[in-house]
């Protein structure tokens, strides 16, 4: 999902869409930035960020340039957070190793309001976040299927799946708490894995917290192997 309002400066993205989210309000340093020196790039990093009322973050992993740039952060005072871990899998094993669902499914090519209303209810998002994280579900680019499951008549989990040249991205996989340790995430996986393939995908991405040992358990069982980390450095 595409934040609304990216910067260039050099090679690097300045990200902003306010709320918490930290992908969309974050530098992401794929290339050098385009500057005499790095300190004048983090000064107009800064610049940016605190002229519309937030830290100053950049996202971090083994791309990021200048290779210098976490050192410098960290001797600046920055703090390193929310690490993550990037995984994938071929689309085939996921489908072998993830159960087929057994309850009630729907699914929309766009956000719909029940979707939203379990996907943010069950993640404990606030009140006060929810316009910003609506606004950034609703800028997906490629083929997208929004997933839910019902279960009792009631909505029990959700999934998100993005498909585009060859892989399916899968984000928001969340069950509501009364209907957890029940398997639905691994049924999410599988039918958004079903809908991947249909549009062409070979292989899966996700993204997961390494604190999440729930989720982490979960991936490792699907078979999905790290591809690489990145973490978050934000000024105090």
């Amino acid at each position: 999902p595409a934040p609304t309002v990216v910067r260039a400066l050099g090679g690097w993205r300045l990200r902003f869409s306010g709320g918490n989210s930290r992908r969309v309000n974050s530098v992401w340093p794929n290339r050098t930035p385009d500057t005499p020196e790095l300190d004048t790039g983090l000064q107009l990093v800064e610049d940016f960020y605190e002229r519309r009322g937030t830290i100053p973050r950049y996202q971090l992993c083994p791309a990021a340039e200048p290779e210098s740039l976490a050192d410098r952060l960290s001797h600046q005072g920055y703090i390193f957070t929310a690490h993550t871990s990037v995984k994938t899998s071929p689309i085939d094993r996921l489908l072998e190793a993830a159960q087929p669902p057994q309850v009630e499914q729907f699914a929309a090519s766009e956000l719909t309001d029940v979707w939203f209303r379990t996907y943010t209810g069950a993640s404990g998002y606030s009140e006060r976040s929810l316009t910003i994280r609506r606004g950034i579900l609703t800028r997906i680019g490629p083929a997208a299927r929004f997933l839910l499951f019902k279960q009792e008549d009631q909505p029990a989990a959700v999934g998100l799946g993005v498909a585009e040249r060859g892989w399916l991205g899968v984000f928001c996989v969340v069950t509501v708490p009364e209907f957890r340790r029940q398997g639905l995430a691994g049924a999410v996986m599988h039918a958004l894995a079903a809908w991947g393939k249909g549009q062409g995908a070979e292989h899966v991405y996700l993204q997961v917290m390494d604190d999440n040992l729930p989720a982490q358990a979960l991936y490792e069982q699907l078979g999905f192997e790290q591809l690489y980390q990145y973490f978050y450095a934000e000024k105090p």
